[in-house]
């Protein structure tokens, strides 16, 4: 069994090097020099270095990785006390920060944040679509932005709903649990195609909920399959199951991770998009890698599923030996060649969920099973 307690350390020591780099902000998206911008107030990625630092406190007990931490739960109650910020990425921003602390230290104030956040994310359900919008329409309505959120549920939300299964099991209210159950039901179904590949989004009718079709915002076109959208659903239906304990979600898990395993660079690493023209530029996305990695690894960690912790390995390794950053004192982050918005032409960067997701698949292959999620 390959051993990555020598990463791990490699990890912790550089994100506690990086301590006063960061500060108290939290990391966006890093460029070719390997430095961070900070996220605006209430942005979606806000949540995963947070669960870095709560992961590497998990490891050393040092106390200054929880302090970090908590230094940044001012822009968390913030986000919940403005309606336009509620959307479906609750889940990332409090199962990585509120829901690890109160896991780790039985903090009560991050649990009735984190509730909170459960409630508002349960807010977000609609009935006769069953499923959760991604996002609230709002007066600021800038780029048509009510116009594309309207009747919209995105594939990130598989990841989401580990926030609402979380607060079933702490309050016993079974509403967290069904609306979550419906939507995980309704993502499959849409999300999904019979080949393995799945659809960045699923349009409903805002008017009557019924649904209309997928797309694919960020991949290279509706009917490819773009890479990080793929990695949701291969992490995100791996903890569903975990949840529910209903096989419809673990076969479903798998239809995704097989997809996504056969068509992976010779390298190990996800290229951006798995379905692009012959000839196409490889580009690489090592946060589609990293999450993948991460529920492959925890798909690996089900009785009769143990086969893929190879894979993971494979994958991990591919990581390590060409996108790693541990061993560059100037970068602030963990990972480079993520690939944040091709289409718009940002096709190399830092990104918090791949720094994230490494750290979590490397904890998963070290044998850990307890996480935030």
């Amino acid at each position: 069994m390959s051993n990555y307690r020598s990463l791990q350390n490699d990890v912790v020591s550089h994100i506690r090097r990086n301590f006063d780099a960061i500060g108290n902000g939290n990391p966006k998206i890093g460029g070719v020099d390997f430095k961070w911008k900070m996220c605006e107030p209430g942005y979606w990625v806000a949540g995963f270095y947070v669960g870095e630092l709560w992961l590497a406190y998990q490891i050393t007990g040092d106390e200054r990785f929880k302090n970090q931490a908590r230094q940044r739960n001012p822009f968390f109650q913030h986000l919940l006390h403005v309606p336009e910020l509620l959307n479906h990425d609750l889940g990332f921003l409090f199962s990585l920060t509120q829901v690890a602390d109160y896991k780790l230290t039985g903090n009560r104030e991050a649990r009735e944040l984190a509730l909170r956040a459960a409630e508002a994310l349960r807010g977000q359900y609609q009935q006769m679509g069953e499923f959760i919008q991604a996002w609230p329409l709002t007066k600021i309505n800038t780029e048509n932005r009510n116009e594309l959120a309207a009747g919209r549920m995105l594939i990130d939300s598989f990841e989401n709903l580990a926030l609402l299964f979380w607060a079933h099991q702490e309050t016993g209210i079974q509403s967290f649990y069904d609306v979550a159950y419906a939507h995980a039901r309704t993502a499959v179904k849409h999300l999904i195609r019979e080949d393995g590949t799945t659809f960045h989004t699923f349009k409903f009718d805002p008017a009557t909920q019924e649904p209309m079709y997928g797309q694919t915002l960020q991949g290279y076109a509706d009917n490819s399959c773009w890479s990080r959208g793929q990695s949701w659903a291969v992490h995100g239906l791996t903890q569903i199951y975990a949840y529910t304990k209903d096989k419809a979600f673990l076969d479903a898990a798998k239809k995704v991770t097989d997809f996504a395993l056969a068509n992976l660079t010779a390298e190990n690493i996800c290229p951006w998009d798995y379905k692009l023209p012959k000839g196409s530029e490889v580009i690489w996305d090592s946060s589609a890698t990293a999450i993948t990695c991460a529920g492959v690894a925890a798909l690996s960690q089900i009785e009769g599923y143990e086969q893929y912790r190879t894979k993971a390995q494979a994958m991990l390794d591919g990581l390590q030996e060409h996108c790693d950053l541990t061993g560059n004192a100037d970068a602030e982050g963990l990972l480079d060649h993520g690939a944040y918005f091709v289409t718009r032409g940002d096709k190399r960067a830092m990104l918090p969920y791949g720094d994230y997701y490494y750290f979590e698949a490397i904890r998963r292959l070290n044998g850990e099973t307890n996480f935030f999620w």
